[in-house]
């Protein structure tokens, strides 16, 4: 009886031993898992990382405000586009849908502002005609000028240094957005369907739009695609087309890229304004 019951106990020893094996395994085997899944998770995090920043893409933090449902109630809202032929609409069928017309109705439609549309453009002007047209804007008070100067005065006719251009542009910006102005936001334009030759032009825009912390909407992606450019021969409101400035499709489209750069910022600066 003796025996037995001895033996037994040596049994039930021998269970217990080997059922705190068991645990003991398994809790390393979780403990293993959860490290390696530690491990991986970081390196998403950092490859995603990586990859963004590689990438040049957006961050969340850039334009906080992007995506917020704002209503500024009709609040009064000046736009002052600046520039050469695109911006004075050629060649739009209608003065409605030059892209600075479509980006108005954009801002008034999204953010419920009330928006009054300025500015100066001519048909071919050079930057150096937008630095005289400052004090007129200035004047205006503008909460959002678009500037796009380039095209004609990178071109075989014109020819003005790249140098020029670029200090021209800076002291443009500096002049809009100094001490005595309203400070607006400012988005830059690269140039229109020019080419190689005014590759170098695009890149000194990017560069000033930079130093300055303003977005620059490139317009190598809009007249790139054949179905954004008119067609020769067309009667619209500012005579006849070329086969060079945007048709109707592609000033909607250079609106709506305008709009993508700016709506954060602008929204971020009304809800300011606001609070203020």
């Amino acid at each position: 009886m003796l025996k037995r019951l001895k033996g037994n106990l040596l049994i039930f020893v021998l269970l217990l031993a080997f059922i705190g094996v068991m645990i003991a395994g398994q809790k390393k085997e979780q403990n293993d898992l959860r490290e390696t899944s530690e491990r991986n998770g970081q390196a998403r995090i950092e490859n995603v990382t990586t990859v963004a920043t590689d990438q040049g893409q957006d961050t969340v933090t850039e334009q906080p405000y992007k995506n917020e449902k704002v209503d500024f109630k009709g609040e009064e809202f000046t736009y002052s586009p600046l520039g050469s032929s695109l911006t004075a609409g050629y060649y739009a069928s209608k003065e409605n849908k030059k892209f600075a017309s479509v980006l108005s109705n954009y801002i008034q439609e999204e953010m419920n502002y009330k928006v009054s549309l300025e500015g100066h453009s001519a048909h071919e002007a050079l930057l150096m005609h937008g630095l005289d047209a400052v004090p007129e804007i200035n004047k205006q008070e503008p909460d959002l000028v678009s500037i796009e100067f380039g095209t004609s005065d990178c071109s075989a006719k014109n020819n003005i240094p790249l140098d020029t251009f670029q200090k021209q542009l800076d002291l443009l910006v500096n002049d809009l957005t100094g001490e005595g102005t309203s400070k607006p936001q400012v988005v830059l334009l690269t140039t229109w369907s020019a080419g190689e030759r005014c590759q170098a032009f695009d890149e000194a825009v990017k560069t000033v739009g930079e130093e300055h912390d303003f977005p620059v909407v490139d317009l190598s992606e809009v007249w790139g695609d054949s179905s954004n450019v008119g067609r020769k021969g067309v009667q619209t409101y500012n005579g006849v087309s070329d086969n060079l400035y945007p048709n109707d499709n592609g000033m909607e489209v250079i609106a709506n890229k305008i709009f993508e750069a700016v709506e954060g910022p602008l929204k971020e600066r009304g809800l300011k304004t606001t609070e203020s």
